[in-house]
């Protein structure tokens, strides 16, 4: 008997099998960042099936003319049976027919053939960073605000500015996660930058944390902020464009060191960001 592989919409009920997935690849999400991915955008979720039975899943998340596809994973018994390029192609039909024009991704470079044999095209490293938290001190962390939700509006806005889409909802969401680890910073009455964090398996994961690139010293603020609230000894990672010297800089002067990294692509339209403000995404997953 052949083996039938068929693609259907992620449901509620899947949440479960998408969460023990990606605990099996080691990929420290907790089970709320699986639920939130499916709330960004639901429709654009997949599960793929064989012979009725759970084998893999795939996310994405729309930003207007910019999608992004992540945590596509197959379980290891139905590898390279074509089960993830089906995956792709449905995430990639979705965002296209609901009118996305660039579709990024990050990619393990262990599988990034199959994305560039469906049209992803290199972009960076995005290098992942691991520190154990320690307290530093709060000096160079004055003047950096504990975010309220009032301020979110103007904060997706300065976003956009490096992001190259609103992605407004998702920072909303991340926000309502861990509102006690969400910082900007003000120079005048104008955002000079913020930082999000947020609890995942086993630590926390910094990002986004996007400042302008001319102030240096606030974007190590942020951080500064962000470490000195959470708990003491526990493991903090961050991911951080390649191309932003200055982000990885600080992640050395912090302690932190790199164990990994994925490649940033695209697929479509080549999308302008401001990436030397982009000092952490705010996960491969989603950008």
């Amino acid at each position: 008997m052949g083996e039938e592989v068929s693609i259907r919409p992620f449901a509620k009920s899947d949440v479960e099998f998408a969460h023990e997935s990606i605990r099996i690849e080691k990929w420290n999400y907790a089970k709320a960042d699986v639920e939130r991915m499916f709330n960004y955008n639901s429709s654009g979720c997949f599960i793929a099936e064989v012979n009725g039975e759970r084998v893999g899943q795939v996310f994405s998340v729309n930003y207007g003319k910019l999608g992004w596809i992540g945590l596509l994973i197959v379980r290891a018994e139905h590898r390279r049976k074509g089960v993830g390029e089906l995956l792709m192609q449905k995430a990639i039909k979705h965002l296209l027919d609901i009118g996305v024009e660039t579709i990024r991704l990050e990619a393990v470079p262990a599988i990034a053939d199959l994305y560039r044999k469906l049209g992803f095209v290199d972009e960076y490293d995005s290098l992942r960073f691991l520190g154990i938290n320690q307290k530093l001190g709060s000096a160079r962390s004055l003047g950096v605000k504990i975010m309220k939700k009032d301020m979110i509006k103007g904060v997706a806005k300065f976003d956009a500015e490096y992001f190259g889409a609103d992605r407004i909802e998702v920072l909303m969401e991340l926000y309502h996660a861990n509102p006690e680890l969400c910082f900007v910073s003000y120079i005048g009455s104008k955002i000079a930058g913020y930082i999000m964090c947020r609890q995942v398996e086993n630590g926390y994961r910094v990002g986004p944390w996007v400042c302008n690139p001319e102030n240096s010293e606030t974007a190590r603020g942020l951080l500064m902020k962000c470490i000195e609230t959470i708990e003491e000894n526990v493991k903090v990672y961050v991911g951080v464009p390649a191309v932003n010297k200055v982000a990885v800089e600080i992640m050395r002067e912090f302690g932190f060191e790199q164990y990994s990294k994925s490649i940033r692509m695209f697929f479509g339209n080549k999308l302008t960001e401001r990436i030397n403000g982009i000092f952490a995404i705010g996960g491969p997953e989603k950008g």
